[in-house]
């Protein structure tokens, strides 16, 4: 099995641990490669649409895998009972959804020993609701894929977690920046780019709202440039 790009760097944050839970599983991609390369026991695949979980169990009879991994049709974390995997994905949601199934979810959410979240969008709503919500961001990570770039957050249960002073780390991970990330500065010379051109079409803007709105995109244009001259530039 080998995996795209986005789904390995999701795959490569998972320990060796016993039970894997992957919510939205799809395919079955990821439970399959992790046991695979023996890095996981057993694994949960559950999925809301009965069509994914079906062509998920034919992947699963093709690499003989049905002792190893469980399939279960639900909606987010209610197909699990609390303590009953290690390690909980969320992959290829945007972030407000993924929130609300942690919320939705929590018993289960907290009892694992971290959850790997890949949200599509909403990163920055996601990384604000996980550290007011007791969760702390132990790790992130980026990977491209058609020129694409993706986020990874690790989140693990911690009652103690507190927001970031500065604003500008929900929309640009810390992990990242502590780790120097190697597609960092290309990923904030992308952000950068997309707040210029936005900025520039609300230029041409003449109505109060325009204004404000212009306004906001320059402050946070101005965030991402001290970020990026402070810590890659």
């Amino acid at each position: 099995m080998k995996l795209s790009a986005r789904l390995n760097a999701v795959a490569r944050l998972v320990p060796p641990v016993h039970t894997l839970a992957d919510i939205g599983t799809d395919h079955g991609y990821i439970p399959i490669y992790l046991i695979q390369h023996k890095r996981i026991k057993r694994a949960i695949a559950a999925d809301i649409s009965a069509g994914s979980l079906d062509k998920a169990r034919q992947l699963i009879r093709e690499h003989g895998l049905e002792e190893c991994v469980e399939t279960r049709l639900g909606s987010g974390l209610s197909v699990l009972s609390p303590g009953e995997a290690d390690i909980i994905i969320i992959a290829g949601m945007g972030g407000v959804l993924i929130s609300d199934i942690i919320n939705e979810g929590r018993e289960a959410a907290i009892a694992a020993d971290a959850l790997i979240l890949q949200p599509m969008t909403g990163q920055a709503e996601l990384r604000r609701w996980l550290l007011n919500n007791g969760f702390d961001i132990a790790d992130e990570d980026l990977a491209k894929e058609d020129r694409r770039i993706y986020e990874v957050i690790v989140a693990v249960p911690d009652p103690a977690a507190s927001g970031y002073k500065n604003e500008i780390y929900y929309d640009i991970g810390w992990k990242l920046i502590e780790k120097k990330h190697p597609l960092l500065k290309e990923w904030i010379e992308g952000k950068m780019d997309h707040l210029a051109q936005i900025m520039r079409q609300l230029e041409r803007g003449k109505s109060d709202s325009a204004a404000e709105r212009l306004q906001q995109f320059r402050d946070k244009y101005r965030q991402y440039k001290e970020v990026y001259n402070c810590h890659i530039g």
